[in-house]
């Protein structure tokens, strides 16, 4: 369910008034850096102000959460810290103070969003396409020097082994209702599948170093799935957890 602007805050009004604080979801960009949408701000009632704070205020119908940049008499100026236009209001159109902000992590909402069973439905097929991309397509003649070596490991392992810790995370959804551990057989199967496919391929080469760095990139993907399914249940159900009964 949506409701307007106006509705919003009244009823965020109402619960300053009955409790003394609220807490609520950022929207919009006029406070970056400081502030950015989806932060958890805390709301208290105003008791009194400075130059500095940041508080909610109502202005010209509607409310705004900027920065008061100065303060004359019963007349405050806000502006918002990614904005060069001001607002001048009275004391009383004065709604709430900032007291807490709870930040917003975007790489993880990022990470959510799109390792999140529809991200991974929308991003499977484009990552196998890039996966037979680049294990098939003719890139030994592109001049990427792969023979590198990084902590004493070589680019090209490295490589194989980065690309298919993805592989059992956008597998995982095709056997989410049993035979999980299916999983990490396809994963597997699909590594000794793209390395044995080059053996057949004039211009590419095949190499047990590569198939066992598929072999390691796979087993890493699918712990951090165990890892992960862990944890979620120690959050969900902790006592049962405890005693081996939350599945």
């Amino acid at each position: 369910m949506t409701i307007d602007n106006e509705t919003y805050f009244s009823l965020v009004e109402e619960q300053l008034a009955a409790t003394g604080r609220v807490k609520i979801k950022l929207v919009g960009t006029s406070m970056q850096p400081t502030l950015i949408a989806g932060d958890e701000l805390t709301l208290e009632p105003v008791e009194a102000v400075a130059v500095g704070d940041v508080v909610l205020f109502r202005y010209r119908g509607r409310h705004i959460l900027h920065r008061i940049v100065a303060i004359e008499r019963e007349r405050i100026t806000m502006r918002g810290d990614n904005c060069v236009t001001t607002e001048e209001v009275g004391r009383m159109d004065v709604v709430a103070k900032l007291v807490a902000i709870k930040k917003h992590h975007r790489l993880k909402h990022l990470a959510v969003r799109w390792l999140g069973s529809k991200g991974r439905k929308q991003l499977r097929p484009w990552y196998f396409f890039g996966l037979a991309f680049l294990m098939w397509a003719p890139l030994n003649g592109v001049g990427i020097p792969l023979d590198n070596f990084v902590l004493g490991l070589r680019m090209d392992h490295l490589l194989h082994a980065s690309v298919f810790i993805l592989c059992p995370i956008f597998l995982y959804d095709l056997y989410r209702h049993g035979r999980k551990w299916l999983v990490w057989f396809t994963a597997v199967g699909i590594g000794v599948l793209t390395e044995t496919v080059q053996w057949l391929l004039p211009y590419r080469g095949y190499d047990i170093n590569d198939l066992i760095a598929n072999f390691l990139g796979v087993s890493l993907g699918w712990l951090a799935i165990l890892c992960l399914q862990a944890v979620r249940r120690r959050r969900q159900c902790p006592d049962r957890v405890r005693r081996g009964g939350c599945r």
